[in-house]
C-alpha cells in the first residue's frame, strides 16, 4: 500500500483555486454526475420514455419511504406509509418495469431510495422478482440500500434468494451528538449489529459515512471510519457534506459554516489517511476498498459502477432514466407519479437532450472525473474526434497545476488531483453551465467564484 501524502500547504491549496475556483457551496450531485450536478430540464410535453431501446440496459428502482428524514437529504422521500399504500406503489414500480421488453440483458441494478429496506419482505421480494423476471443478468454485482435499523435478517434471505451480492448502508457518522443534527435516528449498537448480520451473511458490504457535517471533528469522523471498518466490512464511501436550498440543513448553515477549498482538501487528505491505516486502498475519489477482503472477495474485486455508462431505465418518483442520450425525469411528486403509472400514461415530467459537447463532456467526467484514466483512443473511437482538440484548454491548465499527469496514450488524475476531482472536473463545464451554478449561488447569498481562473 502506497504511504499517505503529507498535508498540501495552504499556499499550494491557494495556488490551486486560483487556477480551479473556490469550492461550491450550493451543491446538487457530484460534478462528475453530469447532468444532474446542473438539473436543468425542460418540461416534458409529449415526450415518452414508455419503452426503453432494445440492447442492454441498467436499471435503477426508487423506493421512496423512509422512517425518518435527513435533514441533508435532497432526494425524493417520504414517510413510511401503511402497507396497503408500499404495496400500490410498488404496483406502480411493476407496471413501469413491464414496458421492458422480456429478456432484456441487465447490465447493472441499483435499488436506491429512500430506504429499500423499510419495504416488507415480501414487497421487495416482489419487486425484485419483477426486474429478474424480465431481464436477463450478466457477471455485474448488483446492489440494494439499506439502513442499520431496517435491515433484517428476512431481508437478507430476500436479497440472497434473488443473487444481490452486494449492499450498501447508510451510516453517515457514529456520533451521537451529530446524528441528532441530521435527524438520525439509529445508534451505533444497530450498526454493528447491521454490519455483523450482512458481513456475516457473505454478502459484500459498503457504507456510506459523511464529513464536513455541522460540529463534526477530524476525531469524530476517524472514530466513525474505525468503528465500521473493525466489524469487516468491504468497502467504505466517504462524501463531502453537500448542501442546497432544498434542504433543512442548506436553509440553516451558514457560509462560514460551509466547506471551502481548503477545508475540503483538509478532510479528504485525513479520509484518505485514516481509511489506509484502517486497510482499505483508493479506488475512485470517494470509494475506500479494503485490502485484505476473505469475505465475498470475488464479488468485492469484481463491483465496478457502471451505472453512468450506457442505457438506464429508472422507475420510481423523481427516478431519472437515460436512453439514447436523453434524460427522462419522472415526476417528483408522488401522487402525479402514481396517477400517471396507474392511468397507462408516462411518468416522465421533464427532458434533456445531450448535445454533442455534453456527451463528450460525459465521457470526461465519467472518466477523469471519477478518478479513472481516461484513454484518449477511447476517446476518440466514441466520438470521431481528438480529445486534445475537444478539451485542451483545460487539459493544459490542469496539467500545469498537477491536478492531471498526461502520460500520453492515457490523462489521469494525481494523488493530490484526486483531492480536489471536484474543482478539476468542473473545469471542463461550458460558460452557460457554470453560469446557472453561479445564479443557484446568488440565490442563497453565497457569492463565490465559480469559474475556473485562466493560468
Amino acid at each position: 500500500m502506497p504511504p499517505s501524502l503529507g498535508p498540501i500547504p495552504v499556499s499550494e491549496i491557494h495556488s490551486l483555486i486560483e487556477v480551479l475556483g473556490e469550492a461550491p457551496q450550493v451543491s446538487y450531485a457530484p460534478p462528475s454526475i453530469y447532468p444532474m450536478s446542473a438539473p436543468v430540464f425542460d418540461p416534458a410535453g409529449e415526450a415518452d420514455r414508455s419503452a426503453p431501446p432494445n440492447g442492454p440496459i441498467g436499471i435503477y428502482a426508487h423506493a421512496p419511504f423512509c422512517n425518518y428524514k435527513c435533514t441533508f437529504c435532497f432526494y425524493a422521500t417520504r414517510p413510511v406509509p401503511a402497507e396497503a399504500e408500499m404495496a400500490r406503489y410498488v404496483d406502480a414500480l411493476d407496471r413501469e418495469l413491464s414496458w421492458i421488453r422480456p429478456d432484456t440483458e441487465l447490465t447493472q441494478l441499483y435499488v436506491g431510495g429512500g430506504t429499500p429496506t423499510v419495504l416488507p419482505t415480501e414487497l421487495l421480494d416482489r419487486l425484485l422478482s419483477a426486474i429478474f423476471g424480465r431481464t436477463t443478468s450478466g457477471r455485474e454485482v448488483h446492489t440494494v440500500e439499506c439502513s442499520p435499523e431496517s435491515i433484517t435478517e428476512a431481508h437478507v434471505g430476500v436479497l440472497r434468494t434473488h443473487g444481490i451480492e452486494r449492499v450498501s448502508m447508510g451510516v453517515q457518522t457514529g456520533s451521537e451528538g451529530i446524528r441528532e443534527t441530521i435527524n438520525r435516528r439509529h445508534d451505533n449498537r444497530q450498526v454493528l449489529e447491521a454490519c455483523d448480520l450482512l458481513v456475516g451473511s457473505g454478502l459484500v458490504v459498503n457504507v456510506d459515512l459523511i464529513y464536513g457535517l455541522p460540529g463534526q471533528t477530524e476525531a469524530d469522523f476517524q472514530s466513525d471510519l474505525e468503528l465500521v471498518a473493525s466489524r469487516g466490512v468491504h468497502s467504505v464511501t466517504c462524501y463531502n457534506l453537500r448542501v442546497n436550498e432544498a434542504t433543512p440543513i442548506g436553509r440553516l448553515v451558514t457560509r462560514e459554516g460551509r466547506l471551502d477549498a481548503v477545508d475540503l482538501v483538509r478532510w479528504r487528505e485525513l479520509t484518505r489517511r485514516v481509511a489506509q491505516n484502517c486497510g482499505f486502498q483508493q479506488t475512485r475519489w470517494h470509494t475506500y476498498q479494503r485490502v485484505d477482503c476473505e469475505t465475498a472477495a470475488d464479488a468485492a474485486r469484481r463491483f465496478r459502477d457502471v451505472t453512468g455508462w450506457g442505457n438506464q431505465f429508472s422507475v420510481g418518483v423523481s427516478a431519472r432514466s437515460r436512453l439514447n442520450d436523453t434524460v427522462f425525469r419522472n415526476h417528483k411528486k408522488y401522487d402525479a407519479y402514481l396517477n400517471h403509472v396507474e392511468a397507462g400514461r408516462s411518468p416522465v415530467e421533464e427532458t434533456k437532450a445531450l448535445d454533442a459537447f455534453e456527451r463528450r463532456l460525459r465521457f470526461v467526467t465519467l472518466t477523469l472525473g471519477e478518478g479513472r484514466a481516461l484513454e484518449r483512443a477511447s476517446y476518440e473511437r466514441e466520438f470521431g474526434t481528438s480529445f486534445d482538440d475537444d478539451f485542451g484548454a483545460p487539459l493544459t491548465r490542469l496539467t500545469e497545476a498537477g491536478v492531471v499527469r498526461d502520460e500520453g496514450p492515457d490523462v489521469n488524475l494525481t494523488d493530490r488531483g484526486r483531492l480536489v476531482y471536484d474543482l478539476a472536473t468542473r473545469a471542463f463545464y461550458p460558460e452557460s453551465v457554470l453560469q446557472w451554478m453561479q445564479e443557484r449561488q446568488d440565490l442563497v447569498g453565497t457569492t463565490v467564484n465559480l469559474r475556473p481562473r485562466a493560468s
